[in-house]
């Protein structure tokens, strides 16, 4: 049976794309590119555990919109893995940027460190520092 390997890609629909990325870069550090067509991309690059001479990717891309953003379409969240937690939200902080508080829970290998946010459409945000660090 064929099973999934890994996240090809996440994709954020947005009224606004440009305004959206912007913010992104600004605020959590991700440096997306404008790929043309209103759409702004990053490819993270990672290995395969099991063929570690074999070179994967993941894309995060926001674009637009094909129609009106509503609730029922803001229904995800993105899990952004961080080292350092703590520093990471006082940075979001002095942005003026609305942070949950740090919580503990169970992760793949203990207790990691969690908090929530929402980029300025309302798509959610999860940063997590595993108990493991990276």
């Amino acid at each position: 049976m064929a099973k999934i390997h890994g996240i090809g890609g996440v994709f954020i629909f947005s009224s606004n794309p440009r305004k959206l990325a912007s913010w992104y870069r600004r605020i959590l550090g991700i440096p997306l590119k404008y790929l043309g067509e209103k759409m702004y991309y990053i490819e993270v690059y990672y290995r395969s555990l099991s063929r570690p001479g074999k070179k994967l990717h993941t894309v995060l891309a926001i674009m637009p919109a094909q129609g009106k953003l509503n609730s029922k379409c803001n229904q995800a969240m993105i899990n952004y893995r961080v080292d350092d937690l703590e520093s990471f939200v006082r940075g979001l902080e002095k942005r003026r940027v609305k942070v949950d508080p740090i919580s503990e829970g169970p992760d793949a290998e203990g207790i990691g460190r969690f908090t929530h946010l929402e980029d300025p459409e309302g798509n959610q945000i999860e940063l997590w520092q595993p108990s493991t660090g990276i």
